[in-house]
This record gives structure tokens, sequence and C-alpha cells, in this order.
């Protein structure tokens, strides 16, 4: 029993207990923000519209991934806040918001005075057809960037309405009964690309006003494609119109395609197109730099293109490169060779405007003379406008070569000083070349010393120009200067000197006439050079010519003559043998010279030799013979005695006639 109160007891303390707890519970934080009718608290914040938008409070971001928000039976706006600050919208994907109660429903509606900025890489589409309902309103700033693409529908109200519209980068599409956009101010720049639109008769594509305090108004494109088309101006500024390159394409059903209240200017190589029923323009100035501008007027009246008012003035540093007009009979006018450059005179103005730089020449080197700068073909003075681009640049100059090349001029300052170096002419190395020749066609070896010439040669530099002609002729004298110090080398007398060596070697005694060896050594010159060695081998030559020719004296025979004639005396008959003697005469050899005298003294001994070896034959003992004298009348031995006298007279003298007839030379 005890138990079981215990157990009840407790059972009621922890009820007791839970309470408190629920009654202590936190409630949910809200948000001042409705995404397609439902608030966004702390519970829902992360899976609104079955998980395709989410919200950061912290950043006050709103995220739409794929979403659909067309719930407007609970809601008149897609999205609506009120918090205090601005409300940025992140895409993703592909999303929408569509309102289509006719009495009602705008697409993105922040607290008048909160801004929207709407960024990502996703598209978002919103459709409303309520009457004076728009796509996306705010008494704050609207700013599409980010890559972000929104296409906006509002067939009752205005596109995009705002304080400052900015789109910078973004794709938007903004059609709407009064305005594609409705603003204070407006800034499209960074590659955008804009197409707005005026559905209502009476309306402007872009419709920027002035506060009551007469500020704003004005509209800025930079760089981006901006097209326009409405009843009236496709874009109008109660402010400034500013053009900073881009494509801007603006159309106009009753009006001028484009007005400004304040000043146009348009620049950066900008492209506009305007086709208007009036006269585009504005009420200040239309200042026109770099740009292109196509302006016509399809009015079935003559009506000019552009107001008569604001004519476009063609800033400084500007110039017109190509202008073509069409007039009231649709006659084609090219404006630049006609100089009628009133453009608010046609139809239909045609004209693209270029900066010009003034460009100045600097040629180096200094000093330079009659300096001719032609860019295409024609003369510069001083300097010259030219447009960015490349153009062919002629230089001529005294003594250099003519340069010919191209010049690249854009808006960096740096390109609007052109320097052009010249190159000198080469000088002239007419006379090196010959001096060196002259020298090439020399024999090295028949100098004494031929490096001064080589080394004149060597020491020529070929890369001088006119200016140092001075160098290189002095270049050439160097080496006619070494040319002209050359000394030959001596001739060699070395056969000269072997030949007189020779000729003095000989005993001229030896000789019948040694004065041809005398002289030809006598007419030796000893001054030649090596270019003469000819000569002096002449020389030599004549002195071996000459010991050539001599001959030798005929050697001494009269020893020989004289044994001859000893032998002959005697009678061989009283010798027991005279063929010794018979013999040594008949070996006698007549015709020997000079240098063969030994050899006649021998035959000459030989005979005296036989001569003296001779022995009589003993006295006659038998009878009737004596040896006295025969007596007179005995004729027959004297008939003998006197034949061979005349027999042996006879012979001596022909010995001695052939002898002295036979003539040697001694080589």
């Amino acid at each position: 029993m005890k138990k079981k109160l215990f157990a009840i007891l407790l059972s009621i303390v922890m009820v007791v207990g839970l309470l408190p707890v629920t009654a202590l519970a936190a409630d949910p934080t809200v948000y001042g923000i409705w995404v397609d009718g439902v608030q966004v608290t702390s519970e829902n914040k992360d899976n609104l519209c079955s998980g395709t938008v989410s919200y950061e409070p912290t950043t006050h971001t709103l995220s739409l991934n794929n979403a659909t928000l067309d719930n407007d039976t609970m809601s008149d706006y897609g999205i609506n806040t009120i918090i205090p600050s601005t409300l940025k919208i992140r895409l993703t994907g592909t999303n929408s918001i569509t309102r289509t109660d006719p009495y009602g429903g705008m697409g993105i509606a922040p607290n008048s005075s909160n801004s929207v900025e709407i960024t990502g890489d996703g598209t978002l589409v919103i459709n409303v057809i309520g009457e004076n309902y728009d796509g996306i309103s705010t008494g704050a700033d609207v700013k599409i960037s980010d890559k972000a693409r929104v296409i906006i529908n509002s067939k009752g109200g205005l596109g995009i309405a705002g304080r400052m519209v900015e789109i910078d980068g973004a794709t938007v599409d903004s059609t709407g009964l009064y305005a594609g956009i409705d603003a204070h101010r407006l800034k499209i720049v960074n590659d955008a690309d804009v197409t707005l639109k005026a559905t209502q008769d009476g309306r402007n594509g872009a419709y920027i006003w002035k506060d009551q305090e007469g500020n704003g108004g004005d509209i800025e494109l930079a760089a981006s494609k901006v097209k326009a088309t409405s009843y009236y101006p496709g874009l109008y500024a109660a402010g400034d119109l500013t053009v900073n390159g881009g494509e801007v394409n603006c159309t106009s059903t009753a009006d001028g395609a484009i007005w400004a209240k304040g000043n146009i200017l348009i620049k950066g190589g900008a492209k506009v197109t305007t086709d208007g029923k009036s006269p585009m323009g504005g009420n200040g100035t239309f200042t026109v730099e770099e740009a292109e501008i196509d302006a016509k007027n399809t009015n079935v009246n003559n009506i000019p293109a552009i107001f008569d008012e604001c004519v476009p003035v063609i800033a400084d540093g500007y110039h017109l490169n190509y202008a073509k007009a069409v007039d009231s009979e649709e006659t084609e006018i090219d404006l630049l060779s006609s100089g009628t450059q009133y453009f608010a005179l046609y139809k239909n103005v045609h004209f693209i405007t270029k900066a010009v730089y003034p460009v100045s020449f600097v040629v180096t080197p200094d000093g330079l003379t009659n300096v001719v700068v032609k860019v295409n073909g024609q003369e510069v003075t001083g300097s010259v406008s030219l447009e960015a681009g490349t153009y062919p640049v002629e230089v001529t100059a005294d003594n250099c070569k003519a340069y010919t090349g191209n010049i690249t001029i854009t808006a960096d300052a740096a390109t609007h000083t052109q320097t052009i170096a010249m190159t000198y002419l080469p000088a002239d190395y007419t006379k090196v070349d010959a001096a060196i020749a002259k020298a090439n066609t020399l024999n090295k070896d028949n100098y004494k010393d031929f490096s001064g010439v080589e080394a004149a040669v060597n020491a020529v530099v070929r890369d001088k120009n006119i200016t140092e002609q001075s160098e290189v002729d002095a270049m050439a004298k160097a080496i006619e200067d070494a040319i002209a110090a050359l000394q030959y080398k001596d001739a060699d007398y070395t056969k000269v000197d072997e030949a007189i060596a020779k000729a003095n070697a000989l005993n001229k005694n030896d000789y019948k006439d040694f004065t041809g060896v005398e002289a030809a050594a006598n007419a030796v010159v000893r001054d030649k050079n090596i270019t003469e060695q000819s000569e002096v081998d002449a020389m030599a030559k004549a002195i071996e010519d000459a010991i050539d020719a001599l001959q030798y004296k005929d050697a001494d025979y009269t020893k020989v003559d004289a044994a001859i004639a000893k032998a002959n005396a005697l009678n061989k008959n009283d010798y027991k043998d005279f063929s010794g003697v018979e013999t040594a005469v008949n070996a006698v050899v007549r015709g020997k010279n000079i240098t063969e005298q030994s050899e006649v003294d021998k035959m000459a001994k030989a005979i005296e030799d036989a001569i003296a070896a001779l022995e009589k034959k003993p006295a006659s003992t038998k009878p009737g013979t004596s040896d006295k004298s025969p007596q007179t009348g005995d004729t027959s031995n004297l008939a003998l005695w006197i034949a061979l006298l005349f027999i042996s007279g006879g012979a001596v003298t022909a010995t001695t006639v052939y002898s002295r007839k036979k003539k040697y030379s001694v080589k």
C-alpha cells in the first residue's frame, strides 16, 4: 500500500515538474520579410517554398534556388520586406515570381526606405499583370549585378522603380506599361546587357527624373549593351546622358529616340544608333569624343535626325573619321569630302569620330641634316594628329639609309612621341679593298719583313659608317704605306759565288784564252734583290759558260821530237834489236794538251829509254869483209842511204804537221 502511494506521489511530482518547462518554452523569431505570402521565421528560414528558398538573417540574404513564387491568392507580393537594411537576393538556377491578380501584386516590394540587391549567376523571371503594380518597386535603390539575369514583364505598372537603379555586369530585360525603368538615376556598366521597353503610348523605355530639389535625372552607360524602345524617347534623362563605350540602340515610335534635358556626352568608342520620328538631342550641349553615331528619322516628313539646337560638337583631340548623310530627297552626301558637316540638316546622319593624338617625331642621332619624315606618304613638319592605329613611316636624312617601318599609336601617351633611329650609310671601303687586294698579290716571302703589311690589313675594322670615313681612309693609307715601306730580300748569289770559286780554282795559264772567264766574273753586280734573281742566275751561268768554253793549251812535244830525231839518227842495223826504239817512237800520240804533259813527257822518256837500251852488233869476221868505208864508186850502198834519209825526213815532217793541226780542249 505504501509503495502504491509513493508511486502516485512521484507521478504527481513529475507532472507538476513538467508544467513550468512548457510554460517557459521560447517563441520562434520572426523576420520582417515575406516570401510568397509566408513570413520568414527562425523555424522556416532554411526551408521555404519546399526548400527552394532560404534566408540568412545576419546578412539579410534571401537565396532562391529554382524557386517558383506564384501564390498570389495568399499575397500581393512575391517578396516583401520591412527589414531596416538592404535586402540581398541571391539567384541560383531558374526562378520565377508570378502575380496574375489583375487588381494587385508586385514581384519584389521592399519597404520604401529599403534597397534591393540581386546577385548570383541564376535567372529570375517576374510576371506581374496587376494595374499599377511593378516588377520591382522600392523607394530606395535597386542593384542587379554578378552575372544575374532578370526578366520582368509588368503589364500594368513599371518594370523597375527606385531611386538609384544600377545594373552592373548583369542581364536585364524589363518591360513595363509606363517604363522599363523609372528612377532618379540610372547606371548601367561593366558589360551589362539591358533591354528596356514601355508599352503604353506617351511613355519611355527609361524615364530618369529629378527630385524636388532638382537633383538627379542622370543616365550613365558604360561599356554595356543597351536597347530601349518606347513611344516617347527610349532613353529620357531629366539631367545629363553619358555613354562611355558599349552599344546603345534607341527607338521612338513618335518622338526623338534619345532626349536629355541636360547635356549629352558620347565617348569611349560608343556606338549609338537612334531611330525616331523627331530629332534626337536635348536642351544642353551635345559633345562627341570617340564614338560612332547613326541617327535616323523615319518620319515621312522632312524632319532632321538631330535637333538643330543641340548639334553635336566634336571635342578637342578628336576628329571625323567617317561622315555620311542622307537628305530629304534620299541623296547620300559624303560630309568629309563636301565639307558640309552641320549634322542637324539631314534625315540620316552617320558619322564616326576617332581620338587623335599630337604625334611628334624625334630622329636620332643628333646633328642629322635634311631630315624628312613622311606618314602615310605625307610629309610631316613638327607634329601630326593621328588616330590610334598603325601607320607606315618613311624617314630620310643625309648620309643615312632611308628608314621604312610602321608606328603604332594608342591612347598611351608614351606612343605620342616616336623616336626613329636612323642608320648611317656604311663608309666607303673601296680604297681599303684595293689596298688589301694589292697586298694579297705580293709574295711575302720576297720581303725582309712583311709583318707591317699584315698588321695594317688585320687592323681594318669593317663596321664604320660614313661619318667615320676619315678613319677608313686612314686604314687604306696605312696598308699602302706598309707596302711602300717593304724591302725586298737580297738576291741569292750562291751560284755566282760557286761559279767564281770554280773559276778561281783554275790555272789560267793552262788555257789558250782565259779572258772570257775573267770578264764574266768581273761583270757580276752585287746589289741585286730577289726580284732580280734571274739576272743574278744569268751572271752565274755566264761564268759557268765561259769556263765551259775554255780550251787547254797544247802539250809540249819538244822532248818527244828530240828523242825521235835522236832515234832516227841511229842505224838500226848497228843494233842487235832496234824494235824497242821503233815501238816507243810508234807509241807517240800526237794532240795531247797541257794537262796531259806528263803523258807526253813519258813518251819522250820511253824513246830515250829504248835508245839507251840498244846494244850494238859485234864487228863482222867473214872473209871479204872489212870495216873500212866503202870505196868510191860503190853506188849501191850510197843509193840506199840516200833513200833512207828521204824516208826518215818525210816521216818527221808529216808527224810534225799532223801534231800541229790537232787541238784539245780541257773541260
